[in-house]
């Protein structure tokens, strides 16, 4: 018996050897999942906090504070999570670091994410993110339409002197055109969807002469010391043939220049916003009280330097009315009114050495294409005297008409539905154009966005991940 012993010990140890084996396998594979557990963790935290960088740099860029971060263009966690995203901009074809700018078609943001430890410290392998997007801007503002426009019938008096050799001349669009006056001088080209009247059969001193060529649709008179120098293409003439009358070549029947529908303007389709995208400036907006009568104008000097002013001054029943006097501009302003009467020796001027825009808009709140002056809006009238000073350029956009007193002096555009201009008046042709509107076409350039902001997604990848 005593020999069998030693043989009984031999199966227990096996059986010992085997199970200290398997004990090992078990805690290694313990300990290896721990391990891999650790991993997975790091490497979901850090991917959720690189993926909120991407969605903090996008809201970011919604709210336009990208240079206003404590590094620009970085924005960094400030909470349980971590994550640093960094924007950058496509400039000329290249990636650049920075907030856009420029009109910057794309942008992309690049964030890294890491885990954070119990005591909020972060540690293990980063995540990096890389986000591309489009980047859209506001259409921006840009001048547009020529010099003067006038939808339906117009009459300039004696003395006139319309500078409106830039920017496509007179265009009157549906109506006559009349200039039978004393000494009228129209530099630049016209055309007239209607008749054309020039100079009047009554005294040798009654002259009107157009500088450049005349497009007319209708028939054109051509009485006492009137003359075209250019070229004259006209349904009919009187006399026929012209003679010396057209410097240039006389064609019946030709077709005209085409010309620009009207542009429907309303205060809902020009609104602070819009103005504020196109214009790249801060809007100040001073809205009038409202009133059964007319409304004067703010304190002198309107506007602040660097932002757009506009005075919505729609509630009040008279529109604008003054009694005239001289109105200072410290920055470009813009006025809203259902009509403007302007007293005796009215004039605007600036109130340093700096340019300024001004505009007077009158709304047409009918979008049909053709001008619509309503029963609670009226005309833009002057008394004797009203002048734009330099630097001072402006713009009249109304659905009415424009009626002034003698000695008008404008420096600008008129876009109007009917015109009359009497003794002496005096009209440079500057284009100012309106945001959010083409005046060459008659269409809308809006594209919907008013701030600059982030557009649709281009690509999103992982370019380092945490393991």
């Amino acid at each position: 018996m005593a020999k069998d012993d030693g043989s009984v010990l031999i199966p227990v140890i096996a059986v010992m050897a085997v199970g200290l084996t398997v004990g090992a396998l078990l805690s290694l594979s313990v300990v290896r999942g721990m391990t891999i557990s650790g991993s997975t963790r790091v490497g979901l935290q850090s991917q959720a906090a690189a993926d909120a960088g991407v969605a903090a740099a996008r809201a970011g860029l919604y709210a336009g504070n990208c240079t206003l971060q404590a590094t620009s263009a970085t924005y960094t966690s400030t909470g349980s999570i971590y994550y640093s995203a960094t924007v950058q901009r496509m400039q000329d074809g290249a990636w650049q670091a920075g907030c856009p700018a420029n009109l910057t078609p794309q942008i992309k943001v690049l964030s890294t994410g890491r885990a954070v430890n119990s005591a909020g410290q972060p540690y293990g392998t980063p995540t990096t993110v890389e986000a591309i997007y489009n980047f859209v801007w506001p259409v921006p503002y840009k001048p547009s339409g020529v010099g003067m426009y006038l939808y339906g019938n117009a009459i300039v008096a004696a003395n006139s002197a319309l500078d409106l050799s830039e920017n496509g001349g007179l265009v009157i669009k549906n109506g006559s055109f009349t200039c039978s006056k004393n000494n009228a001088v129209l530099n630049g080209n016209v055309v007239v969807a209607g008749n054309l009247v020039l100079g009047s059969s009554n005294g040798s001193g009654s002259s009107c002469t157009i500088t450049g060529s005349a497009w007319v649709s209708g028939a054109v008179t051509l009485l006492k010391r009137s003359s075209i120098s250019g070229n004259l293409t006209a349904g009919s003439v009187s006399p026929n043939p012209p003679g010396s009358l057209v410097g240039g070549t006389y064609t019946q029947g030709g077709a005209l220049p085409a010309a620009a529908p009207w542009a429907d303007v309303a205060y809902g389709a020009s609104t602070p916003s819009d103005w504020a995208g196109s214009t790249g400036t801060t809007i100040n907006l001073v809205t009038l009280p409202t009133s059964s009568g007319g409304c004067s104008l703010p304190t002198s000097p309107l506007g602040i330097a660097g932002q757009t002013t506009m005075i919505n001054a729609l509630a009040c029943t008279g529109g604008i009315q003054t009694s005239g006097n001289n109105v200072m501009l410290a920055g470009d302003v813009v006025i809203f009114a259902n009509s403007f009467s302007w007293g005796n020796s009215q004039t605007f001027a600036s109130s340093s050495a700096a340019e300024h825009r001004l505009w007077f808009v009158t709304p047409d709140n009918l979008a049909d294409a053709q001008p619509t002056c309503s029963s609670s809006e009226g005309p833009f009238t002057t008394a004797n005297g009203f002048t734009i000073l330099a630097p001072i350029d402006a713009m009249l956009y109304t659905p009415c008409a424009i009626t002034t007193g003698n000695n008008f002096t404008w420096k600008g555009q008129i876009y109007a539905g009917s015109g009359d201009l009497e003794n002496n008046p005096s009209f440079q042709s500057i284009q100012i154009g309106m945001p959010g509107f083409d005046f060459g076409t008659g269409t809308t350039t809006s594209n919907g966005v008013t701030t600059p902001q982030p557009g649709t997604l281009v690509s999103n990848r992982n370019i380092n991940v945490a393991h």
